[in-house]
């Protein structure tokens, strides 16, 4: 069967951000409104075949509490990256939470440990909040951890090579464009409040010019195989 394209968009908290969210993350959060209207209009794209993944990334407790009874209500799945870090902190997912997503039907990944960027990590390290973190995650929610995605998109051959190595299925960036389904690297789009509509719109559709397109396939196989 030929793989098919999908837009991953990745969100990272519904509602307003709590005061562990630092000013560069806060643009990230979207209202409740802003994210029915794009759930809206990503049930009705995928009505006519496209094919739209959902992510999130960081383990706010607004995935549970905001985000997932949305997504159920317009009867859609998401997949959560979440950091094993933060699992005991009250602003965050626990373990209850997140098994309380997987009984809905909602997939979990990992995203890390301590939410650092892992290119400046000792490989004691990177093990650390990759191999050791995946294992926690798995044993919480009683289940195997297939996909990781990479904090804050930051990456570079040493990373992509780490994560094959250690077997996950699907590996997330955040260098935006579409990605094939049957894609080891796959990147995502981070939507942002301070994005237009037209500009979702031109996301969600995939209507991006031939330059740009481009511009991000390159960027991703330099990160990938050069760095």
């Amino acid at each position: 069967m030929r793989a098919a394209l999908q837009c991953v968009l990745n969100f990272h908290g519904i509602g307003e951000p709590h005061p562990g969210v630092s000013n560069d993350e806060a643009p990230y959060w979207l209202s409740r409104e802003r994210f029915r209207m794009v759930l809206n209009q990503v049930t009705d794209l995928r009505h006519t075949g496209r094919n739209i993944v959902l992510t999130f990334d960081d383990g706010n407790l607004s995935d549970l509490t905001v985000a997932a009874p949305i997504l159920a209500e317009h009867n859609l799945q998401a997949e959560f990256f979440v950091l094993t870090g933060r699992l005991n902190d009250p602003k965050y997912l626990s373990p209850d939470g997140l098994r309380t997503l997987r009984d809905m039907g909602m997939r979990i990944g990992l995203h890390g440990q301590d939410h650092v960027d892992w290119r400046e990590l000792s490989p004691e390290a990177l093990r650390q909040e990759t191999t050791i973190a995946r294992k926690q995650l798995a044993r919480i929610i009683e289940a195997p951890i297939y996909n990781v995605g990479i904090p804050f998109g930051a990456y570079d051959r040493r990373i992509i090579t780490h994560l094959i190595q250690e077997g996950f299925s699907a590996i997330y960036t955040s260098d935006g464009g579409y990605a094939r389904s049957d894609a080891q690297v796959r990147p995502r789009t981070s939507l942002r409040a301070d994005m237009s509509d037209d500009l979702i719109e031109i996301i969600l559709r995939d209507g991006f010019n031939l330059r740009t397109r481009l511009r991000r396939r390159m960027r991703g196989i330099v990160k990938q195989h050069l760095i």
